[in-house]
């Protein structure tokens, strides 16, 4: 069987020490030969019409990668309390019923303007995409919501907001298929020479200096303890 062309990332779950995950490129030429069923439902024209709406007058790539993600049991959250890096709205297919035995989503409504906001900030600092620091502190979490789902029900969020996957228990699954709709012209990981972001991190950036003048203070020296997951674990 020859490999397929269109899947860019298979790997370990960065959480569940058995899970695994895959994504594909949506938008590659061998996307519908290879995953026919994946290609036709990640482009109805609902999701089209949702995506139109909330990017309004944007442009955007509709579910141009689409991730699958198999976690078993583990004693700790799918993923701790976080908001995406990279800006996307998802559509959430699940494969298995998901409840509080196999990691239900739990998501706090309203925080996508925080979400949104502390990545700006820290775009404007200098930082880059892969630095942005967003695994947010439990105190933080004041309103979680958790949304038990069946298989085959679709669930439609902005990854803005503080959202996790749950703790997968002993002879449970959660398998899930997801599209990331992104807009146009995104900034991603890995800022290539001389492009915008490139000069954002570079010492260029006057944001780096100028201290208190480009940000607000909270109480002396008052912060929260959000972290990036990928340097606590290293």
């Amino acid at each position: 069987m020859k490999p397929s062309q269109s899947v860019f990332s298979q790997a370990r779950h960065p959480i569940n020490p058995d899970g695994r995950t895959a994504r594909f490129d949506l938008l590659h030429e061998a996307a519908l030969e290879e995953f026919p069923t994946a290609f036709n439902i990640f482009r109805d024209e609902f999701m089209w019409q949702v995506a139109n709406e909330y990017y309004a007058l944007n442009k955007f790539y509709l579910n141009d990668e689409v991730l699958i993600t198999h976690e078993l049991p583990f004693d700790l959250p799918i993923l701790p309390w976080h908001f995406d890096r990279i800006q996307s709205l998802k559509f959430w297919l699940n494969l298995t019923d998901t409840t509080v035995k196999n990691g239900d989503f739990e998501c706090c409504p309203g925080t996508h303007s925080e979400g949104r906001y502390r990545a700006g900030f820290y775009l404007s600092q200098g930082y880059g995409v892969e630095d942005i620091p967003n695994d947010i502190d439990e105190v933080m979490i004041i309103n979680p919501v958790t949304i038990n789902l069946n298989a085959g029900d679709l669930l439609i969020f902005d990854s803005d907001g503080f959202h996790r996957g749950g703790v997968v228990q002993p002879g449970e699954e959660r398998r899930v298929l997801r599209g990331h709709t992104h807009p146009k012209g995104l900034r991603r990981y890995g800022d290539r020479p001389l492009t915008a972001g490139w000069w954002l991190k570079s010492f260029l950036n006057l944001n780096k200096w100028t201290g208190n003048a480009s940000k607000r203070i909270l109480g002396e020296k008052n912060q929260d303890k959000t972290i990036n997951r990928k340097n606590k674990m290293e």
